[in-house]
């Protein structure tokens, strides 16, 4: 890579890993809160003698905040390489044939990552069409939707990043694993 090339990468491998770790972050966020809402509600319901009772569509926001929750930490995952993968054949063929085998795997999950996002755009539109709502706060679904849209816009640029750093790793020769601690190229 030339130093410009090079420069580039590094700013935008910066940027994807930061991006990672705050949506990291959102998603634990979204998880204890989920967590929050299930045992206020539990109790609620254990207390009503005293005048206490369950949170109101306990059962719709935690739906929503752990799919949004899901949604979040998939670029970390993608970019830390945290998807399952068996390389017990590969391994034995040398780092090489694992970068090769990394990029192909990147490559599917990019192309699987953008038929969800449109068919998940396609979804929102029409959850937006149809003005459908939650069934006891009436929370419109579709935006939730959004959210997850641009959650999952994120796992897409995230997934192409991927892509461009198993082919500078492959280009380069510097093999690694790539950790979401920032996998460093010569």
């Amino acid at each position: 890579m030339t130093s410009s090339s090079a420069g580039l990468y590094s700013r935008i491998e910066a940027l994807v890993t930061a991006s990672a770790r705050i949506l990291i972050v959102f998603s634990g966020f979204l998880l204890i809160s989920a967590i929050l809402i299930t045992c206020s509600s539990i109790t609620g319901r254990a207390l009503t003698s005293v005048g206490l009772s369950a949170i109101p569509g306990d059962y719709e926001l935690v739906e929503i905040l752990c799919g949004l929750a899901v949604f979040a930490f998939m670029p970390y995952c993608q970019l830390s390489r945290g998807h399952i993968s068996v390389d017990l054949f590969i391994q034995g063929l040398g780092p090489k044939a694992m970068a090769w085998t990394q990029l192909l795997g990147d490559v599917v999950m990019t192309g699987l990552v953008t038929v969800m996002a449109w068919r998940h755009f396609a979804g929102t539109l029409d959850k937006h069409a149809y003005g459908e709502t939650s069934f006891i706060l009436q929370i419109p679904v579709w935006w939730s939707y959004a959210v997850a849209m641009v959650l999952l816009a994120l796992f897409w640029l995230t997934s192409l990043f991927t892509v461009w750093r198993d082919i500078v790793a492959l280009r380069t020769g510097s093999f690694d694993d790539h950790s979401a601690s920032g996998g460093e190229h010569a």
